[in-house]
């Protein structure tokens, strides 16, 4: 930053870094002491599905066109700890997110910002996709996949979709059965029903299916809400 600046404006960032994140390739954000946006990188406008016309400096959350909005009083309040403690907080915010339109899972990270004194005068965000990395995954040596709630030209109805997740997450037809609210045996008839459709015999080459059809990160859309949850950082957030 070139000098102290108080109120934090975007004039008060340095070519350094606003060139830094011009460039970043997640999505990142200012915040004042106050809530309110100093600056924000195209990633994250791309994020927020913004306009390049939209004029974000000195806006609260509440004043952005973008769903995220509902969610004002939560950052408000990690904003808050983060620059009381000093210490960031990581995030697992679920959303609507980008142009689609889709619900998707994206980690924010939210780190205390200082002015050239070493005062705490805002936050800085950062925010990247959701990686689901399964034990097996690391293991296997295999790269994570991204979580989504998004099928184009799947042929399954969305009942169909919530057996086939459970079931490829290794759940027996009596469990499945209990968390649909259905009969042990409708489910058993369904999975049989799949199988034939996806001519396999066998759980290993029906996950195989599955996979071949990325069907192995999504998420139906019930189990995909809205929310926010803290997964590390200052526990009094």
């Amino acid at each position: 930053m070139s000098g102290s600046c108080i109120p934090l404006k975007r004039e008060c960032l340095s070519r350094q870094l606003i060139h830094l994140f011009e460039n970043y390739h997640n999505a990142c954000c200012i915040r004042d002491s106050e809530a309110r946006f100093v600056y924000i990188n195209p990633e994250m406008g791309k994020l927020l599905d913004l306009s390049p016309s939209f004029i974000i400096e000195g806006k609260l959350l509440t004043e952005v066109p973008h769903w995220l909005n509902v969610f004002d009083n939560e950052f408000k309040q990690y904003d808050k700890s983060v620059m009381d403690s000093g210490v960031s907080v990581t995030l697992l915010v679920t959303s609507v997110f980008g142009r689609d339109n889709d619900i998707k899972p994206y980690i924010f990270n939210i780190a205390p910002f200082f002015d050239d004194d070493g005062n705490i005068v805002g936050t800085l965000s950062e925010a990247k996709h959701c990686l689901f990395f399964s034990t097996l995954q690391f293991i296997n040596g295999k790269f994570p996949g991204r979580l989504t709630n998004h099928l184009p030209d799947n042929n399954f109805t969305d009942r169909e979709l919530e057996i086939i997740f459970f079931s490829y997450h290794g759940l027996s037809s009596k469990e499945i059965a209990v968390r649909l609210g259905l009969s042990h045996r409708t489910v058993e008839n369904r999975l049989c029903s799949l199988y034939q459709r996806a001519d396999v015999h066998s759980i290993h080459q029906f996950k195989e299916f599955c996979k071949d059809l990325d069907l192995d990160h999504y998420v139906p859309m019930a189990y995909m809400q809205p929310n926010i949850i803290q997964i590390d950082g200052h526990d009094n957030a």
